[in-house]
């Protein structure tokens, strides 16, 4: 069962995973898993955002692309009504600064089913405040770029830190290597597309989990953002990778959507 990756918030604390988000299509919870505690100065780009559909408020990471712009997965923005992001805390609950905005673009081409072209920007009218120290925007590859398996990437979160397990108000990372396509699709009958980008290894153990949906995997060398979080099936599995969006793939649509 595919994994969404964001987390339905309940007004009182609680929290329960959403039906299709990483996207994890099961109702675990999520987190980084395998991961250690870090602060937001060693990845201040790594915003958290709490978006609101109707009632409910769920959970997902997303990434500053530029003091107007964040980007994050397009699952965790279909049907939002308005999206609070905190960026430049090391705590989910409290800290940096808030913003607010109800103007969002998801890639028209995306795929609810098959979780293809997830990607999606939010315009906030109220610039943030970079400061370079615990805010600022994460290097973008260009639409060239070659993702090459092997190489490491770091994918930071607030979501579970094991399949079913608890989720933190602190930030994690983790650091996961690019898997081969052919490795992937064997997890997922043939479906990862051009679009997508795999991270994990064959023992399992290091993972983004559901929670983490929309948040950025980075070049461990470059710290270019190759992905963002998209999917899975479980969290940390032996030879089941995370899912992805690959950043370079739709990179032109993220200049002719934002500017950036």
């Amino acid at each position: 069962m595919f994994k969404i990756l964001c987390l339905l918030v309940l007004l009182g604390g609680a929290v329960n995973g959403r039906s299709r988000g990483r996207h994890v299509k099961s109702h675990d919870d999520g987190k980084i898993v395998g991961g250690q505690e870090v602060t937001i100065n060693e990845y201040p780009y790594q915003v958290y955002l709490l978006i609101q559909i109707g009632i409910n408020y769920y959970a997902c990471g997303g990434s500053i692309i530029s003091a107007n712009y964040v980007l994050t997965a397009a699952h965790c923005l279909v049907g939002a009504t308005r999206v609070h992001v905190r960026a430049g805390s090391t705590d989910s609950d409290s800290g940096g600064k808030m913003y607010s905005s109800s103007i969002y673009t998801i890639h028209p081409k995306y795929n609810r089913q098959t979780s293809d072209y997830d990607i999606g920007v939010i315009k906030l009218l109220r610039k943030m405040t970079l400061d370079g120290t615990t805010t600022k925007a994460v290097q973008l590859p260009s639409s060239d770029t070659m993702v090459v398996p092997g190489d490491n990437v770091i994918v930071t979160g607030w979501g579970a830190t094991s399949e079913g397990g608890d989720t933190t108000n602190i930030l994690n990372a983790v650091t996961v290597p690019i898997t081969t396509p052919e490795f992937c699709n064997q997890s997922y009958s043939g479906g990862i597309t051009d679009r997508m980008i795999c991270a994990g290894t064959e023992e399992g153990g290091k993972d983004s989990c559901q929670g983490d949906s929309g948040g950025p995997a980075v070049n461990e060398t470059s710290l270019v953002q190759y992905g963002v979080v998209s999917f899975g099936i479980g969290c940390a599995r032996p030879n089941v990778p995370g899912v992805y969006t690959s950043v370079p793939a739709l990179r032109d649509w993220i200049k002719k959507t934002t500017g950036v």
